[in-house]
C-alpha cells in the first residue's frame, strides 16, 4: 500500500483515521447484512457485514436477527470511538408493522452490545435502497432481491408501497419466488404434471450439489430436454431425486431456495420454454409492482407543479444483471422515459439517511 492510500473493504474506501462524529447505516437483508460507519462529511471510517436478518424471508428466531445486526455493526465499529456515534437508521427487510417490535428490539440490543449511547432509528429496507441510488427527495424505488416490492418515498419516508409482504404472500418476482418456481417446475417434470425443463438437471445440482450426480444419472433424459414438451405418460423420474429435493428444501430456511433463481436465468437466457416463463413472469410482476405506487408519485409531483425532479432507483441483485434486470429495465425506461438507477451500497445509503434525519 502506498503512503496515504486508504484501505480498501467491501468495494469501499475507508479511512481508518477519521475520528467522528460518526453517523452509523446498517442494511439488513434476507442473506446478509451490511453495516457502514460514516463521517459527517461522507467518508466511510468502517465498514462490516453479518449473516441475513430478514425476520420474514429469513425465518429466523428474534435471537439470531439480533446476532446478525451485531456481528455487522461490532465489525464496523472495530477500533472506531461508538461514543462518537450522534444517530443510526437501521434498514431491515421484513420491518414494516407486522415485525416492527422485534425489529426495533434486535436493533436496540445490538446498538446496546455494540458500546453505542442512545438508540438508531430503524425504517424498512425500501427508503434505504432509495437513498443508495438517488439523491433526489421523491421517487420510486423497485427491489427484487431475496423479497421484492415497490415503493414511493417521499424526504425518506414511505408514502406508497406494493408487495413486499413476505415468501408467504407476496414478494413476487423475487430469488425465493423465481427459485420456488424453479423448484415446482422440475419436480412437475419428474412426476409427469408438467413439461421437459432442463431445471430437472440443474435444479437438483443448485440445491443438493455433489449428492444430485447419481440420482441424475438414472433420470430418463426425456424430462431434461430444452424442448418444454409435456412429460405426462412418457416418463417417471422414480422417487429418489424428488423426495432428495424435498428433504433439502424443507430441511432449509425459505430464504435459501432463492439460490436458485441463477440456474433459472442461466437457463431463460439460453432458452429454455419453461425457464423463460418464469422470468417473464417475474419481469410481470415487478413491473405492476411499479405501476401501483405510480399515480402517488403523480400525486406528488403534480402538487410541486412539475418543478421538482424524481428518482428512479432499481435495487437487489434480480436487477443487477440478466434477463429479469433486462426485462425490467426496458418497462420502466417504457413507462417513465428515463433509465433507472441502480442502487449502490445499502448500509452507506442508511448513512445518508441518518444523515438526513439527524439534520432534521
Amino acid at each position: 500500500m502506498f503512503p496515504g492510500e486508504r484501505p480498501m473493504f467491501y468495494r469501499h474506501y475507508v479511512c481508518s483515521n477519521a475520528i467522528g462524529p460518526y453517523l452509523v447505516g446498517v442494511d439488513a437483508g434476507g442473506t446478509r447484512t451490511r453495516a457502514a460507519i460514516v463521517t459527517l462529511d461522507g467518508v466511510v471510517a468502517g465498514y462490516g457485514t453479518g449473516p441475513g436478518a430478514n425476520p420474514n424471508s429469513g425465518g429466523g428466531t428474534s435471537g439470531e436477527l439480533t446476532q446478525a445486526l451485531t456481528t455487522a455493526l461490532t465489525a464496523a465499529l472495530k477500533e472506531l470511538d461508538p461514543a462518537r456515534v450522534v444517530h443510526g437508521v437501521f434498514g431491515i427487510a421484513g420491518a414494516g408493522a407486522a415485525n416492527r417490535p422485534r425489529a426495533v428490539a434486535s436493533a436496540n440490543a445490538a446498538w446496546a452490545a455494540a458500546g453505542v449511547p442512545g438508540e438508531p432509528e430503524v425504517v424498512t429496507d425500501i427508503p434505504v435502497a432509495f437513498a443508495a441510488g438517488s439523491a433526489e427527495r421523491t421517487g420510486i424505488v423497485i427491489l427484487a432481491g431475496t423479497g421484492a416490492g415497490a415503493a414511493v418515498i417521499d424526504a425518506g419516508e414511505i408514502e406508497r408501497r406494493s408487495d413486499a409482504n413476505g415468501y408467504l404472500i407476496g414478494d413476487e418476482g423475487s430469488a425465493v419466488w423465481i427459485g420456488r418456481e424453479g423448484v415446482r417446475a422440475a419436480m412437475r417434470a419428474y412426476d409427469g404434471r408438467g413439461r421437459a425443463t432442463v431445471l430437472a438437471e440443474t435444479v437438483p445440482r443448485a440445491l443438493l450439489g455433489e449428492e444430485a450426480e447419481p440420482l441424475l444419472a438414472r433420470l430418463d433424459r426425456a424430462i431434461v430436454a430444452p424442448t418444454g414438451a409435456p412429460t405426462a405418460g412418457r416418463t417417471w423420474s422414480g422417487s429418489d431425486l424428488p423426495q432428495a429435493i424435498i428433504r433439502k428444501v424443507y430441511a432449509e430456511r425459505p430464504a435459501s431456495i432463492g439460490k436458485v433463481a441463477p440456474w433459472v436465468s442461466a437457463a431463460a437466457e439460453k432458452g429454455d420454454p419453461v425457464a423463460v416463463e418464469i422470468v417473464a413472469e417475474a419481469v410481470r410482476h415487478l413491473l405492476e409492482d411499479a405501476d401501483a405506487v405510480r399515480p402517488a408519485l403523480d400525486d406528488l409531483l403534480a402538487a410541486r407543479e412539475g418543478t421538482a425532479g424524481f428518482g428512479l432507483v432499481v435495487s437487489g441483485s434480480l436487477l443487477e444483471s440478466g434477463p429479469v434486470a433486462d426485462g425490467v429495465r426496458a418497462g420502466l425506461v417504457s413507462r417513465f422515459g428515463v433509465e433507472p438507477t441502480p442502487a449502490g451500497d445499502g448500509a452507506v445509503g442508511a448513512a445518508r439517511l441518518a444523515a438526513h434525519r439527524a439534520g432534521r
